[in-house]
């Protein structure tokens, strides 16, 4: 299987390629990657976060901000059938505007979705943003989107949590409150704005909590046919 590979700043792509050698490395941004579409089986990225927008024609006409941008074009690289898996700021599920979320739907189902805790990356990167680990299955050539499974998750409701407190959540995360791991609150999140936030009881156990959602979502991808379509190698010279 080929493997690609985008890190900045050159010395991680140095690093990168000692690691994987067999791997095509490239000290490159995602967003000056030139691949053509449908190339890769599985596409698995941590996207950056921020409210700004990248010119692309090609993979951005909605004009999303950066963290959908990327997304959409990680799908558009991924070929149908195959699989996406990428790290986004909470505000991909819960942003009122639906229009990013419908035009993922136009190219994918979605799997599943894990909501982490704040702080679950605190170690790695110094940041206590709330983030979402979204899952893809780009949707068979033989499928359309009227064909696709429940596009719940490209809706946003308000969602009561105490007496007095009502958040906008996705609709996703309100079927299935065991995938949000903590207890959802109100609360300052990054920049000192008020929103919604996931305290855990100990981040210690956000590992353990993660793998028990996602052997949850595999078991249910399985059950519903939601499983990487395998292609033969006449299928990949087309």
């Amino acid at each position: 299987a080929r493997k690609l590979f985008s890190a900045i700043p050159p010395s991680v792509a140095g690093i990168a390629q000692a690691i994987y050698p067999q791997a095509q490395i490239r000290a490159e941004t995602f967003a000056e990657s030139a691949i053509p579409e449908d190339y890769f089986d599985a596409t698995i990225g941590n996207v950056p976060f921020g409210d700004f927008r990248l010119y692309d024609p090609a993979h951005n006409q909605g004009r999303h901000s950066i963290h959908n941008h990327f997304i959409i074009k990680a799908l558009q690289l991924t070929r149908p059938g195959g699989l996406v898996a990428t790290l986004t700021s909470s505000y991909t599920m819960d942003a009122v505007n639906p229009l990013a979320r419908q035009e993922m739907h136009d190219l994918a189902d979605l799997v599943g979705a894990v909501r982490l805790p704040n702080g679950a990356h605190r170690r790695a990167a110094g940041t206590e943003a709330l983030t979402d680990l979204l899952i893809f299955r780009r949707r068979p050539a033989d499928h359309d989107a009227d064909q696709s499974r429940d596009a719940v998750w490209t809706s946003v409701a308000p969602h009561q949590i105490d007496d007095e407190t009502t958040i906008r959540l996705n609709d996703y995360f309100i079927e299935h409150p065991e995938r949000v791991l903590g207890t959802l609150a109100l609360g300052q999140g990054e920049g000192g704005r008020e929103q919604t936030v996931v305290r855990a009881d100990d981040l210690a156990q956000t590992p353990d909590q993660l793998r028990q959602a996602l052997e949850g979502i595999v078991s249910e991808a399985r059950r519903e046919s939601l499983t990487m379509v395998a292609v033969n190698d006449e299928q990949r010279r087309d």
